[in-house]
């Protein structure tokens, strides 16, 4: 019985050191460090998801080209039955389209949605600041499917 169970651990340690690597790691992305030139912001929420993007791959006019559209919605949830709201839910969707600069021909594009919530309950201060840091955050998640989705497109093509 013991030497059954060396032998397994033993299978098990060789297979996991065959070489597969993890796909969404930070080494996928610094590979296109420099290579993906993302459009500007002009809104806010432009400006966060620019800036998790500009984290992701860095600031730069590369090989590639990113441009996106993101709209957002609100939409009351947890209504009581006198019609105060409780929470509220804001999604948001971001289509996106990656370029070939050199030739300017369209790689890959889709869209992206997620939704959040925050409580209305609360300070009239309370709940601006709740919205603006679900706001946030919603743009933050975006941008790192939108990252994602990139990496893997970009790294499998690579290969």
């Amino acid at each position: 019985m013991l030497l059954f169970r060396k032998l397994i651990f033993g299978i098990l340690f060789l297979i996991s050191a065959c070489g597969f690597s993890p796909v969404y790691t930070n080494q996928n992305s610094a590979n296109l460090t420099g290579k993906i030139s993302i459009q500007e912001p002009n809104t806010q929420n432009d400006f966060v998801f620019y800036s998790r993007l500009t984290d992701r791959f860095g600031k730069a006019s590369g090989k590639y080209s990113l441009n996106y559209a993101i709209t957002t919605a609100k939409k009351d949830n947890a209504i009581n039955f006198d019609g105060t709201v409780h929470r509220v839910e804001i999604s948001g969707l971001v289509t996106f389209s990656l370029k070939d600069t050199a030739n300017g021909v369209q790689i890959f594009s889709d869209k992206e949605d997620m939704y959040l919530s925050y409580s209305k309950l609360g300070s009239t201060a309370a709940v601006l600041n709740a919205e603006r840091t679900t706001n946030r955050q919603l743009m933050v998640l975006l941008a790192d499917k939108v990252a994602n989705r990139i990496s893997l497109i970009l790294v499998d093509q690579d290969t």
